[in-house]
């Protein structure tokens, strides 16, 4: 697409350059040079197609990874948040795990400064043997109670702990997927930027190309009418009407019935169909020649056929809706002879 813009800005600039030395031309070479902006139109006429079915394709790409890199940002956020909670709860637990560890060894302070517990002298010093009994199972029944109690801790820190480490893990995945969706979106973002530069340069080149091949036709339209036309033969029944010019001018007026077509493939001498294709009868028009045909614009001899004989000729339309409705009508063309 880059090497096809550089070559219409070429042509366009040499086209400048020799801008100033047109009336040093011939009416033939003006319609050379407008039927290359033809074709170099027609040629960026499918190349914008092309790129604006890309642009088309990188935008639908571009929506998507956005919509991707969204939901990797919210579903690692959420996760932040999940995961800040946990470490609230594992600082509690681990503060209280520190609280009943200190009041543990507290209390086994306190038994090894006071000696053990005597069973016996407790019974004995209790008021009653219920009282005595109550007395040995509170000892028994706090120690279970502080083991339990440190037990339950340690498994609490040690499952929130295991939890907190799966939600940091699974918040570097996400970041890292979100990261990457954002690289691809910038990558798009460019891309679409760099195809949506490429359409509007085609579409004013190809405007430009327009104003030119306008301005190359008025100007063959003029020297065509500023041309002195030689006196006009008396002419033969059943000949076509022929106006000839001199020799050198090879310029001459001719009344034929033009009929539309919209074929594809190559003409006969090896040019493609395309707009400006003219089947001839070679014996009457020779192949080369530059045609000026009334409302249809210029064109070049460029096939034959078995039906184009005499004063007929074939125009190719890029639709059959066109060629039908042209039709087939009697028009008089100008006919610039190599």
């Amino acid at each position: 697409m880059r090497t096809l813009l550089t070559a219409v800005v070429a042509g366009t600039a040499a086209f400048a350059t020799l801008a100033g030395g047109v009336s040093a031309e011939n009416a033939a070479d003006l319609q050379r040079r407008a039927q290359e902006l033809r074709e170099q139109n027609q040629a960026l006429a499918g190349s914008s197609e092309s790129a604006v079915a890309s642009l088309a394709s990188i935008e639908a790409r571009l929506g998507q990874a956005r919509a991707e890199l969204a939901s990797f940002r919210a579903r690692a956020a959420q996760v932040g948040e999940r995961r800040r909670a946990v470490y609230q709860e594992l600082t509690i637990a681990r503060s209280a795990q520190r609280a009943t560890n200190r009041a543990l060894a507290r209390r086994l302070q306190m038994l090894y400064e006071q000696g053990e517990t005597d069973a016996l002298a407790v019974i004995l010093g209790a008021g009653s043997l219920n009282a005595a009994l109550d007395a040995i199972e509170s000892i028994d029944l706090a120690g279970e109670q502080d083991h339990a109690l440190l037990a339950k801790l340690k498994a609490s820190s040690r499952r929130l702990a295991a939890l907190n480490a799966r939600l940091a893990g699974r918040q570097r995945e996400l970041d890292q997927l979100a990261a990457a969706r954002a690289a691809a979106t910038a990558s798009l973002d460019a891309a679409r930027a760099s195809r949506l530069a490429t359409i509007a340069s085609m579409r004013a080149r190809t405007n430009a190309n327009a104003g030119a091949i306008a301005g190359l036709e008025d100007r063959a339209r003029t020297l065509a009418a500023v041309q002195p036309a030689p006196p006009v033969a008396a002419p033969v029944p059943g000949a076509p009407r022929v106006l000839p010019a001199t020799a050198s001018q090879g310029v001459y007026s001719l009344t034929v019935v033009a009929t539309g077509y919209a074929l594809g493939g190559t003409t006969s001498s090896g040019m493609r169909v395309g707009w400006g294709a003219v089947a001839v009868d070679p014996s009457l028009i020779p192949l080369g020649s530059r045609l000026s045909v009334p409302g249809y614009g210029l064109g070049v001899a460029a096939d034959t056929g078995g039906a184009i004989q005499g004063t007929r000729i074939d125009l190719w339309f890029p639709t059959v809706a066109q060629a039908r409705a042209w039709g087939s009508r009697s028009v008089t063309i100008t006919v610039y002879s190599n």
